[in-house]
C-alpha cells in the first residue's frame, strides 16, 4: 500500500471513530516526560513530519532575547492551509497562534477546522485554547483537559492540549498535535517554556535583619536609697509612714553612750 493510500485510508478510520463522538481524556497523572528541554523558551505555529514535511514556522527562541515572528499565510497542498501565523518567546514566556485553520491531510473532507488555535506557556506552566474547533464533525471545547486525545489504536491519533514535562522542569504544549503512524506528523501551535524560580527568592518577604526599637511608655519604678543617718541598719519600711498614716514602730538602733554621774 502506497503511503498516499495509508494516510488516506487512515484518515478514514479516524473520521468512522469520530461519528461516535469518542473523545478520550487521560487518566489522572498521564503528563508525559522526555528526557530534557533545551533551558530556554521557544515557539513556532506549526511543524510537520512525515510524507510532507515543513520545518517549525515561524519558530523563535529567546536565547539571544526577545523574538517575535510572524507569516500572513501558509497553504501546503493536500496537507493544510493556515492563516496569520504568530510565535513570539522571551522574559520567561512563549506563545504561538494561528488563525483559519483546515487541515485535510489528502482527504476530500476536513479532518479539522478552526478560526484560532493558541498555545502558551511561562515559567513552566502551558496552556492551549481553540475558537470554533471542529475534529471532523465534532466541535471541541474552547478548553480541553490536558492530553486529550481520540485515537485509532496502531493508526492515527489526534491530541489536544498535548503537554510534555521534560526532565529539566521545562514543558511543551501543543494545542494540536496529529499523528498518523509512520506516515505523517503535523503539530499545530506549540510552545516551550523553562522552568520558572521555585525558590521563592524575590525578596518581598524578607524578615529584616534589625527590628525597630519600640519607645517604652511605663514609667521607670522609683529606686530605693539607703538612709545615711541610721548607720544603715535601720533603713527601709520602718522608716516610712505605713498605710494609714501612723508613725513607723521606731527601729531600735545599738550605741554605746557615756554615763554620766
Amino acid at each position: 500500500m502506497s503511503r498516499k493510500k495509508a494516510l488516506a485510508g487512515g484518515v478514514g478510520v479516524l473520521a468512522t471513530a469520530l461519528a461516535t463522538s469518542v473523545l478520550l481524556a487521560p487518566a489522572a497523572g498521564a503528563a508525559t516526560t522526555t528526557a530534557t528541554g533545551d533551558g530556554v523558551n521557544s515557539a513556532y505555529a506549526i511543524a510537520a513530519k512525515g510524507l510532507l514535511g515543513i520545518d517549525p514556522s515561524p519558530y523563535v527562541t529567546d536565547e539571544d532575547g526577545f523574538e517575535q515572528e510572524s507569516l500572513a499565510k501558509l497553504d501546503v497542498p493536500g496537507l493544510a492551509g493556515l492563516r496569520a501565523l504568530n510565535a513570539s518567546a522571551g522574559a520567561g514566556q512563549a506563545r504561538a497562534s494561528v488563525a483559519d485553520i483546515n487541515v485535510g491531510l489528502g482527504v476530500g473532507k476536513p479532518l479539522l477546522t478552526a478560526s484560532a488555535i493558541e498555545a502558551e506557556c511561562e515559567a513552566g506552566k502551558g496552556d492551549s485554547s481553540l475558537a470554533k474547533a471542529k475534529l471532523g464533525d465534532i466541535t471541541l471545547d474552547v478548553k480541553a483537559p490536558v492530553n486529550t486525545t481520540v485515537a485509532v489504536p496502531g493508526l492515527l491519533s489526534v491530541v489536544l492540549n498535548k503537554q510534555v514535562t521534560h526532565d529539566d522542569g521545562s514543558i511543551t504544549v501543543t494545542a494540536i498535535s496529529i499523528k498518523v503512524d509512520n506516515v505523517q506528523t503535523l503539530d499545530i501551535a506549540s510552545a516551550t517554556c523553562a522552568p520558572g524560580d521555585d525558590d521563592n527568592g524575590d525578596g518581598d518577604d524578607e524578615t529584616p535583619t534589625t527590628e525597630p526599637t519600640a519607645t517604652s511608655t511605663k514609667t521607670p519604678a522609683p529606686s530605693t536609697t539607703k538612709s545615711s543617718s541610721g548607720g544603715g541598719a535601720g533603713s527601709g519600711a520602718g522608716d516610712k509612714p505605713d498605710a494609714n498614716g501612723k508613725a513607723p514602730r521606731p527601729t531600735p538602733v545599738k550605741a554605746h553612750l557615756d554615763v554620766t554621774h
